[in-house]
């Protein structure tokens, strides 16, 4: 798992162009995806330019802490906020067992105007979007989803490098160019919490 500050020596510019090369290979297997590099626009949240794709087409998966911090945050019980089945949570037979509940066709707590009515209690994937890491594998040409080597090993050198991607229907890619320390900032940050979810 990253440390804060664990990203202090690499190279931004090295590790950029890395990814650049990884992406050219990588990019058609991700196609809702971006790859953000230094000078890339930086995410804002854009509630009034947004469909909150994110919180219609996506069903969130929970883990057990998510579920915990859930319930303590917002003081509701997990019947009230999970996908049940005969009055119980679904658990489905993964890492992240349980799903947040939807109605409509959306997420139960999306409010007018795109609003979270649980923004301090959202889960992990929530606190992730619009993110995302990929480690691919320059020798074998595919991702890495099992056992991906460390943020700052995979960084610095190796036939493994991590991607900092952004989802192409969020609109709210345009704050100001990323700098180098903020890009590898965001990098950690992204990859700390996608690591979590875990």
């Amino acid at each position: 798992m990253a440390s804060p500050g664990s990203l202090a020596s690499i190279d931004p510019g090295a590790l950029a162009e890395r990814m650049a090369r990884a992406w050219a290979d990588a990019a058609p297997r991700f196609g809702a995806y971006h790859l953000i590099l230094p000078g890339a626009p930086a995410f804002v949240c854009k509630v009034d330019d947004c469909e909150a794709a994110c919180c219609r087409v996506f069903s969130v998966a929970m883990h057990d802490r998510d579920v915990d911090h859930f319930a303590r945050v917002s003081g509701l019980a997990p019947v009230q906020f999970l996908e049940l089945e005969n009055g119980e949570p679904i658990r489905l037979p993964l890492a992240q067992p349980y799903l947040l509940a939807r109605d409509d066709g959306r997420c139960r707590f999306l409010q007018p105007r795109h609003r979270c009515g649980a923004y301090e209690a959202r889960p992990t994937a929530c606190r992730l979007y619009p993110h995302f890491v990929v480690y691919w594998n320059l020798e074998t040409a595919r991702p890495v989803y099992a056992d991906p080597p460390p943020l700052a090993a995979a960084a610095a050198a190796g036939p493994v490098v991590p991607l900092l991607l952004g989802h192409e229907q969020c609109p709210g890619f345009t704050g100001e160019p990323l700098t180098a320390p903020e890009w590898l900032a965001l990098l950690e940050a992204t990859d700390h919490l996608q690591r979590n979810l875990a």
